[in-house]
């Protein structure tokens, strides 16, 4: 006799768990709209940061990458969820930077940044230019003279390295410096003199003006200088007739310019 054999199948309950991670505070930085500076003078930055996470003084940390160096900027907390990233820095050569502000809260992990332009363009000084009255038709050497002490920042104070890399930056139109150096004494002083014929400028009351860059042991240091000109054509393309005063005449503005350096009144500060 033959029986039946039923063969039950229990059904299999299969669990699939999904590890869902946890979900990350969100940290968010403003370093503000693009900046425009001055070498030589200070740029701040005031990048603010919040996130829904409380801000603990003691796990939070930032960074400012200015492009040439990076720095430790100061952290203000304004309440549990916001804060205030300062920082500040000074650029010697001018140029276009893109500054990068980073923030981390380093107990939940957080970590934001975001990103700003710094335009930096040469400060604008006053130039002596010997002689004062050009002949273009001349062969003569024109002096320009371009106080350095304001760049440098030292007051009384001589330069013992100032080197100038590339001459040619300091163009005046087609005209490139016959010959550039530097006078370190009494803070500094830039002289470029170049051939009066190759100086286009038009005939009349006129400017000259220069900008280039020279290398002190901190590293370039961008340069500007503008200096008022009169300019004459009746020359016949010889050499002038008053070459022989012409060294007189430029040590004589050198001298002044370096005396008035020196006025109390217009002494420039030293950064």
């Amino acid at each position: 006799m033959k029986h039946d054999t039923k063969i039950r199948v229990s059904p299999l309950l299969i669990v699939l768990v999904v590890m869902v991670p946890a979900v990350q505070a969100a940290l968010i930085v403003d370093a503000g709209g693009d900046r425009i500076a001055l070498a030589g003078e200070p740029v701040t930055i005031l990048a603010t940061c919040n996130g829904t996470d409380v801000l603990d003084a003691l796990n939070f940390s930032a960074s400012i990458n200015w492009g040439p160096a990076t720095t430790t900027p100061e952290i203000v907390l304004d309440d549990a969820y916001n804060g205030t990233i300062r920082g500040t820095y000074t650029y010697l050569t001018a140029g276009t930077y893109a500054v990068m502000v980073e923030v981390a809260n380093n107990a939940t992990g957080a970590l934001a940044c975001d990103t700003l332009n710094v335009t930096v363009s040469p400060q604008p000084r006053e130039a002596k230019v010997a002689p004062k009255t050009l002949n273009q038709k001349s062969n003569g050497i024109a002096t320009i003279f371009v106080s350095l002490v304001e760049w440098l920042g030292y007051d009384d104070a001589d330069r013992t390295y100032v080197t100038i890399p590339d001459s040619e930056e300091f163009r005046i139109g087609n005209a490139t410096p016959e010959k550039a150096s530097s006078c370190m004494k009494d803070g500094g002083m830039l002289i470029l003199k170049y051939r009066r014929a190759d100086l286009d400028l038009n005939a009349g009351d006129s400017s000259l003006a220069v900008t280039g860059n020279v290398t002190t042991e901190d590293g370039p240091l961008s340069v500007s200088g503008t200096g008022a000109v009169s300019v004459i054509n009746p020359g016949n393309g010889g050499v002038d007739a008053g070459a022989g005063k012409e060294k007189k005449a430029n040590e004589k503005v050198k001298k002044k310019f370096n005396e008035e350096q020196q006025k109390p009144g217009g002494k420039p500060k030293g950064q």
